[in-house]
């Protein structure tokens, strides 16, 4: 009796030893810098909703706004580390890690914003996605651009304008450079930092999208937003290469397909929260200046070859990204 008893728990046992390990659930945190109410929120929750809904309780997502998880260039080497899953950000504090990014740091680089999406949601954008794949890191989309202008206490509707006016800019050589030759006194600093300094006047202005002034308060403490549009700042997701590389194939694509996803979320996002910027800055009465740019892509178009001269394959990428918007 006792070997047959004992002869069904072994066989129960190599049974279910016989069946397919269930997954561990995988959890990806994405974290970026915006508000809630941005255009990287709307993306990251659809970047969610995707893997979510594909892996059926396989991967949860976790979105952390406003910093939660740090800067920019915390996460972006949290990401590297493994100890972050997934990060929105910027183009400009990818620059160190992947220097080939400067070049779209290249002041009028594109004449609006649906051009420089077109450009970078193309196989132009792919082969920028790819250069981050040798830094310990996965590129996975393109976000929507910001149109970045000039706001603060001082009007712009000249070059001449500019001239010794104080510009909280991002830390970059393609906004320092680009500022200083347009007469400004280009002024690196945290961006938290900025309503103080324009409060107290240790800055005359700063450059931002529209929506992102209105969003961080910047309204109380501005009175002129300059449609200037130097820059055309991409902004992507990426994941840790460890993290992505511990999935299974399936979950791979899974998180590809919703990372094209939110990246198209993002584009319809920020026409949206553009046009809500614009109309918030009226409500608020901050003066809308739109200067004729000629002047402008002049004089900051200048800086192009000390800007190239330090990114790797410079110019073959400026080609390709000319030939691409010709090509639109």
């Amino acid at each position: 009796m006792r070997a047959v008893l004992r002869s069904g728990v072994i066989g129960v046992v190599l049974a279910l030893g016989s069946l397919p390990a269930l997954a561990a659930p995988v959890e990806i945190q994405i974290g970026h810098t915006l508000t809630p109410d941005s255009h990287y929120q709307a993306a990251a929750l659809k970047f969610k909703e995707v893997i979510e809904a594909g892996s059926k309780g396989e991967i949860t997502v976790a979105v952390f706004p406003q910093s939660q998880l740090g800067g920019e260039v915390k996460m972006i080497q949290g990401a590297r580390t493994g100890a972050i899953g997934a990060v929105i950000t910027a183009g400009p504090p990818l620059e160190n890690t992947v220097p080939e990014f400067s070049v779209l740091s290249l002041p009028y680089l594109f004449d609006n914003v649906d051009q420089a999406n077109a450009v970078l949601q193309g196989p132009f954008g792919e082969k920028m996605l790819k250069a981050i794949d040798e830094k310990g890191m996965v590129g996975l989309s393109f976000f929507s651009v910001f149109e970045r202008s000039v706001f603060g206490s001082r009007a712009v509707r000249t070059v001449g304008d500019l001239k010794g006016m104080k510009i909280r800019v991002l830390q970059g050589p393609g906004f320092i450079k680009t500022y200083a030759a347009l007469g400004a006194q280009p002024t690196p600093m945290a961006y938290s930092e900025v309503f103080v300094a324009l409060q107290n006047g240790v800055v005359d202005g700063a450059e931002a999208s529209p929506e992102q002034v209105v969003q961080d308060k910047f309204v109380e403490v501005t009175k002129y937003f300059s449609l200037t549009a130097a820059h055309y700042m991409p902004s992507l997701v990426l994941m840790s290469k460890a993290r992505f590389d511990a999935l299974t194939p399936q979950q791979q694509e899974l998180v590809r397909k919703a990372a094209r996803e939110a990246g198209k979320a993002s584009l319809e996002a920020y026409k949206r929260t553009y046009l809500e910027g614009m109309d918030g800055l009226q409500k608020a009465k901050v003066e809308i200046i739109r200067p004729d740019l000629a002047e402008f892509r002049k004089a900051a178009r200048d800086v192009w070859p000390s800007l190239l001269s330090s990114v790797p394959n410079g110019e073959a990428l400026l080609k390709d990204i000319q030939s691409a918007t010709v090509a639109k």
